[in-house]
């Protein structure tokens, strides 16, 4: 059986004839298509070898992730885990202004629907997600206040797709055929408006 010469240029797979410029810009070239090929899938890892003229070892030119992220390192999941629950604890500071704050003589919070204005401008600031009332249920509890004016109802919050207020607060514009009466729009107005500001006058 013949035994294959390894330095014999025509056993490098095309390459060994090859200039070592050549050689180059052929494996630019596969660089270029294995990005495209990491970016149309979710990542990969991706190691080029390359044969030199002569030799008899085979040498690594790149070791690539392609396409996907890594994980990111334990300290930046720690930080974001405690921005998260900075928050958290603003949220509920904010909540607990919110219920001193006045309308008149009497407080601006006082009523049970007045939670869909909390719901909203959180929604639209994107602590919660949009008609997702059970993952709202879960996030309010855990940034209520001891004391609050009126007490916290999940079915007085799913409420909302039913009124003026189930759009973003920007785009809230009174509808007689929904909201009835003009004072507890209005009212509504002024809670989200003001938990809005408070939120804002604390970085959030």
């Amino acid at each position: 059986m013949k035994k294959e010469n390894v330095n014999d240029p025509d056993n490098l797979g095309g390459l060994g004839d090859m200039l070592p410029a050549e050689v180059l810009k052929k494996l630019n070239e596969l660089l270029e298509l294995l990005h495209q090929t990491g970016n149309k899938q979710q990542g990969s890892n991706n190691t080029l070898i390359y044969v030199a003229p002569g030799a008899q070892h085979v040498g690594t030119v790149q070791n690539q992730y392609l396409g996907a992220r890594p994980n990111p390192p334990k300290g930046r999941e720690k930080r974001a885990s405690e921005t998260e629950k900075d928050a958290k604890v603003l949220i509920r500071h904010c909540i607990s202004l919110l219920m001193l704050e006045r309308y008149g003589d009497e407080p601006l919070f006082n009523q049970q629907s007045h939670w869909q204005a909390i719901y909203r401008i959180l929604v639209d600031k994107g602590y919660c997600r949009d008609s997702d009332f059970d993952g709202f249920d879960i996030f309010i509890r855990s940034v209520m206040p001891e004391e609050v004016n009126k007490p916290y109802r999940k079915e007085s919050v799913k409420n909302i797709s039913q009124t003026d207020f189930g759009k973003p607060f920007e785009q809230w514009r009174f509808d007689p055929e929904t909201s009835k009466t003009r004072k507890p729009y209005d009212r509504m107005v002024a809670v989200a408006q003001r938990f809005k500001e408070i939120l804002e006058e604390n970085g959030l």
